[in-house]
């Protein structure tokens, strides 16, 4: 009898990992969720959050696809010097991406991914001028609003709890083609270029079908 309770506990476990195995395997389905996540540019002074949506069609167990919408809060640039006034850029992004994915599991519990793809990004440039700046100057730091295509590869982490219900992080970076204008030299008005490369961590929750 001594030997039926540690027994029955070792067939108990055996048992709940086989039906949590079974449960988690998230496979020709689709899923969408929230997600949040912190950008930072390598030029940029200071990064920004971001907050969107995004789907995924998973393709058998190892091939995923996936498409997001969200919006990146104002990132600042310096962009010269006024005297003692620095001159600034708020650059706001609001992009569309598409991801190709490659998933890995291990075992049930976790599932490291590769990701890469492209993205189109509505880009906001608000340049903050002094009022003393001469006209050249503020013709140089005019506001904008365009659209750029960016390109990214990362690596993530999915963790599954059933086959409708995940949470992942992932690692991105992103190579963007804004260029942010910056004057280096006022007498001369010699102006440098500044861009929105940089990398991007992200989490969030996925609700598969």
């Amino acid at each position: 009898m001594r030997f039926l309770l540690p027994f029955t506990l070792v067939l108990f476990v055996a048992a709940s990992i086989q039906t949590f195995a079974q449960r988690n395997d998230i496979e020709n389905t689709f899923g969408v969720g929230p997600q949040v996540g912190w950008y930072s540019s390598n030029d940029a002074e200071e990064g920004a959050l971001f907050f969107g949506v995004l789907g995924r069609l998973r393709l058998g167990n190892n091939v995923g696809l996936e498409g997001s919408f969200s919006y990146r809060d104002a990132e600042v640039f310096r962009t010269g010097q006024i005297d003692v006034n620095k001159l600034t850029a708020d650059v706001t992004y609001i992009p569309i991406t598409f991801s190709l994915m490659i998933f890995a599991p291990v075992g049930s519990f976790l599932t490291p991914y590769a990701t890469a793809g492209i993205g189109f990004y509505y880009t906001i440039e608000a340049y903050d001028v002094t009022k003393v700046a001469a006209r050249e100057i503020r013709e140089l730091l005019e506001d904008e609003e365009n659209f750029e295509t960016g390109y990214h590869f990362g690596l993530g982490l999915e963790i599954p709890f059933s086959r409708n219900i995940a949470i992942h992080g992932e690692f991105r970076y992103l190579f963007l083609g804004t260029s942010i204008t910056s004057i280096r030299d006022l007498q001369t008005l010699d102006t440098d270029t500044k861009n929105s490369d940089g990398i991007m961590f992200s989490g969030g929750l996925m609700l598969y079908l």
